[in-house]
């Protein structure tokens, strides 16, 4: 039996989606880069034949914890730093739009599925296609919250089988979609309201500061439109319920790569002009604003 584990996102979906249509009886979860080595070892006793990773980036724990599976094959598109690489374990990393685009390479596998995360990737949406399932992607974490792995494994399995018309002509989608979006237009004032513009080395940052998990893409659009930034970085505030403490989530984007410079500091990843960290603990915005003077 082969496992895979992706992100829980639309490029990692798809990125599921298409390794099983060579996989599909593999069992799918879903982690992110902060608390990867947490699913790794919820998965240990399982006897996988092979373990697929894909659009996550490893750092050195997960990378050491990956291997203690027969094999491990890493898939991804973010930048890696320098990393030893277990003999059992297979990495694939490449400069690319999305990392589904570098999963259909290294399978051999061509899906016009693929262009659809490059542009929702790089908030490039160009197609239909794409916007919708970036709309259905955010539609579900906002209205299933704890139980979107469910729902995220159903809509890879039928992106494998059936493929993205069977997704296009469910009203449901569409009638979930439009409920949500009219959520997010009614908060458009509330994330005006809530951004703060700072200067830092000559660089313009905006910070906006939330409680609820908003898309990126959305705050970004609507604050490019009022306000010109060359970084804007996004807070998330929430509270560990396991372990009772406050945690700090930053999506950061940039016109250069400060974004993953920025992300590195608080020892997270992604790409030059999008990158993100999870910190374990209440991060207040001055004491963010000191330490990015450093790499800015």
């Amino acid at each position: 039996m082969d496992g895979i584990i992706s992100h829980a996102d639309a490029d990692g979906i798809i990125s599921a989606s298409l390794l099983m249509k060579l996989r599909p009886r593999a069992s799918l979860y879903f982690s992110s880069s902060a608390f990867l080595h947490k699913t790794i070892c919820k998965l240990s006793d399982i006897d996988f034949d092979n373990l697929y990773i894909l659009d996550i980036s490893a750092n050195k724990k997960s990378i050491i914890l990956s291997s203690i599976f027969k094999k491990t094959i890493w898939i991804d598109h973010h930048q890696w730093e320098n990393l030893e690489i277990p003999d059992n374990v297979e990495v694939f990393v490449e400069e690319a739009e999305s990392a589904a685009k570098v999963v259909a390479r290294v399978l051999k596998i061509e899906s016009p599925i693929v262009e659809v995360a490059n542009q929702i990737d790089t908030n490039n949406i160009r197609s239909e296609e794409a916007k919708f399932f970036r709309d259905l992607v955010s539609a579900i974490k906002w209205k299933y919250n704890k139980l979107q792995v469910l729902k995220f494994r159903q809509i890879a399995k039928i992106l494998a089988l059936k493929g993205l018309e069977e997704l296009e002509k469910d009203v449901e989608n569409v009638k979930m979609i439009e409920e949500y979006y009219n959520w997010l237009n009614s908060i458009i004032p509330e994330i005006i309201e809530k951004s703060r513009e700072f200067e830092v080395n000559n660089k313009k940052v905006v910070i906006v500061e939330i409680t609820k998990s908003l898309p990126v893409y959305f705050i970004y659009n609507k604050l490019k439109d009022t306000k010109n930034f060359d970084i804007l970085c996004i807070f998330y505030r929430k509270v560990d319920l396991r372990r009772k403490t406050p945690m700090t989530k930053i999506e950061i984007r940039s016109k250069d790569d400060d974004a993953i410079k920025i992300a590195r500091i608080f020892e997270g990843g992604g790409h030059k002009l999008a990158s993100g960290a999870t910190i374990p603990k209440y991060l207040s915005v001055e004491e963010f604003l000191e330490k990015i003077k450093q790499v800015i």
